[in-house]
């Protein structure tokens, strides 16, 4: 006889109820786990993994102190220094259309530099892997680096010569051809239109500068530091030989302070700034904004009387002649240009983009300086003001010993312009 066992109704109330409370039990189990772990990962992102070093730093400029209370007055025994330095003949003239020239003084001390370039200027090193771009490094001077990040603007390289292909654009580099480079330039320089360079090659290698001073050096440096050149070869095997190019550094910064500013500088073959949008500075051997078909060398502004043509129709520009250290450009270019004025406002950012050019070949180098004329142009009180987006200046000595250790020094003529080691900092901060 078979025997039946039946649970009763309460004992299986009893056991779904135990069920339930098993399952209750497991989920909240297993949330509390889930919200333990969340906790411990917030825990280490921003207590352990934030206090690792990061990649890019966003740089944070020292504060200068305010030149109205730090300058010192002239004494009356300096009054008569500053009086007597106008009759010397290596004073600096600033030659305007005014009918008087007003003589400024520069230093020509140049101890003490600065620390701009950090130990990774060891050239050996960066020839050795054909990386004169980190060589010459920090973003501190020359070209710049290839360490992006901090306060530096980003520069691209274009050759004219070729196309985005790769293929011959039939341009070519050497004084006979200059005439075509410059027309192509010249619709670049009409409204600064990156547009018009992106049809050309442009090298994968982006470069970072927060200065632009480099010496005269051979034009077989900029293809170098931008990786497009190796110096173990023949220029023949090179990927862009050195001329017909530009280099483009673009970025935005702050205004350190309210006022008015200048720039003031030069380039071989020229260099050209637009701040806010507007072009305030054109300077150099050419002017390919200036060019004009129907005249095409009317813009070789090396020649007096075309750079004097020149600048009446810049309006405020002005010639810096018989510059401190300026040598070679003193000579051939009559100089430094100073450019158009503009406003800013203490801690606005405004885009600027500065360019620099080679275009027969041979020898190139720049200089790029920024003024305070707010409370008057030309100070005798100083040097000028390295116009830079760090607080670090560009060592000269070792730049001249990377470029000769890199086989890029130029025998033809050296510039070496004394500049103020206390400049203002523009500090660059991203892009929109």
């Amino acid at each position: 006889m078979a025997i039946h066992i039946q649970m009763s109704e309460e004992a299986e109330k009893a056991l779904k109820r135990a069920s339930l409370r098993n399952k209750l039990s497991a989920l909240l189990s297993c949330i509390l786990f889930i919200l333990l772990g969340g906790a411990i990962l917030v825990y280490v992102v921003y207590h352990v993994v934030q206090a690792a070093p990061a990649s890019f730093v966003s740089y944070k400029p020292k504060a200068k102190p305010n030149a109205k209370t730090t300058r010192k007055q002239p004494s009356e025994e300096n009054a008569i220094q500053e009086e007597a330095s106008a009759s010397d003949p290596t004073t600096p003239v600033i030659v305007s259309n005014s009918p008087n020239a007003v003589p400024m003084p520069i230093a020509t001390s140049m101890a003490d530099m600065g620390e701009g370039l950090s130990a990774d200027i060891g050239i050996g090193d960066g020839l050795g892997a054909g990386d004169l771009g980190d060589g010459l490094g920090g973003g501190g001077d020359g070209m710049g680096s290839k360490e992006g990040g901090g306060s530096t603007l980003e520069g691209t390289f274009y050759d004219l010569k070729l196309k985005r292909n790769g293929a011959p654009s039939g341009l070519n580099g050497g004084p006979a051809n200059e005439g075509g480079v410059v027309a192509a330039l010249s619709k670049f320089f009409t409204s600064w239109n990156e547009a018009e360079l992106n049809k050309y090659y442009k090298s994968e290698t982006k470069l970072y500068a927060s200065s632009w001073y480099l010496p005269v050096a051979a034009a077989k440096y900029a293809p170098i530091a931008y990786e497009v050149g190796d110096p173990k070869k023949p220029e023949s095997q090179w990927e862009c030989k050195p001329a017909a190019w530009i280099a483009v550094y673009r970025g935005k910064v702050v205004a350190p302070k309210t006022g008015k500013f200048r720039f003031i500088g030069t380039g071989d073959d020229f260099l050209a700034v637009r701040f806010n949008r507007k072009t305030v500075l054109e300077a150099g051997y050419r002017a390919p904004s200036y060019y004009d078909k129907s005249n095409p060398t009317g813009c070789y502004i090396s020649e007096p009387a075309k750079r004097a043509e020149f600048l009446k129709k810049r309006k405020g520009y002005e010639m810096i002649t018989s510059v401190t250290g300026c040598g070679k450009w003193n000579g051939e270019i009559g100089g430094l240009v100073a450019g158009a004025e503009f406003s800013v406002r203490e801690g606005e950012a405004y885009p600027i983009e500065i360019a620099i050019s080679e275009i027969p070949g041979g020898c190139f180098g720049f200089v790029l300086f920024i003024e305070d004329v707010t409370e008057g142009k030309n100070s005798k009180a100083k040097q000028y003001d390295l116009f830079r987006t760090c607080d670090t200046n560009p060592d000269i000595d070792k730049v001249m010993k990377a470029l000769q250790d890199a086989g890029c020094s130029w025998p033809g003529g050296t510039t070496r312009i004394p500049f103020n080691e206390d400049s203002w900092v523009w500090e660059s901060v991203p892009m929109d």
